[in-house]
C-alpha cells in the first residue's frame, strides 16, 4: 500500500467531486462572472430611475461612491460634475455607495441588478447591445426596500 501526500489526496478528491458534479448535470468549471463595462455603469448612474435616490445635496453623497464588485476596469464616468469614486468592495464599509449585485449577459441582452442600500432601493436594468457594441437601457425597474435613510 502506498501513502500519498495530503496535497495529492486533496487534489484527487477535488477532481472526483468535479467529475461527479459534471455527471450530475452541474457545471464543475463555471464560466467567470461577467463584469459590468464602464459604459454600462455610466448608463446606470445617469438613469432617471435612480436620480431621486442619489441626493447630491446631502453630506457624504458626493462624489458618488461605487463598489468595484462586478465592475470592469476602465475609464471612470462622472455624475453631478464629479468623477465617480470607485472603491474596493471590501473597503466600502457603511458609506453610501452603489453596488452591483449581479450582471448576467445573454448574447446581446443583459440584466444588471444594482443596490443603493443607504436609500433602501434595488434597481434592475434590462440592457441591449447593438451590432456596434453600444449598450442601451431598454427598461429599468426600481424596488424600494423596507427602510430608507434620511441622512
Amino acid at each position: 500500500m502506498r501513502i500519498l501526500p495530503i496535497s495529492t489526496v486533496t487534489a484527487v478528491c477535488q477532481l472526483l467531486m468535479a467529475v461527479g458534479a459534471q455527471r450530475a448535470g452541474a457545471s464543475a468549471l463555471q464560466q467567470p462572472q461577467p463584469l459590468v463595462p464602464r459604459p454600462v455603469l455610466k448608463l446606470i448612474v445617469e438613469h432617471p430611475a435612480l436620480g431621486p435616490y442619489l441626493h447630491p445635496e446631502r453630506v457624504g453623497r458626493l462624489p458618488l461612491v461605487v463598489s468595484d464588485h462586478l465592475l470592469e476596469p476602465g475609464i471612470t464616468p462622472s455624475r453631478f460634475g464629479q468623477p465617480l469614486r470607485i472603491v474596493h468592495d471590501r473597503d466600502v464599509g457603511t458609506q453610501p455607495h452603489l453596488r452591483i449585485l449581479s450582471f448576467v449577459v445573454d448574447g446581446s441582452r443583459a440584466k444588471a441588478v444594482v443596490e443603493y442600500k443607504v436609500e433602501g432601493v434595488q434597481a434592475v436594468f434590462d440592457l441591449r447591445r447593438d451590432s456596434k457594441g453600444w449598450w442601451t437601457v431598454v427598461d429599468a425597474e426600481l424596488v424600494e426596500q423596507e427602510r430608507r435613510s434620511k441622512k
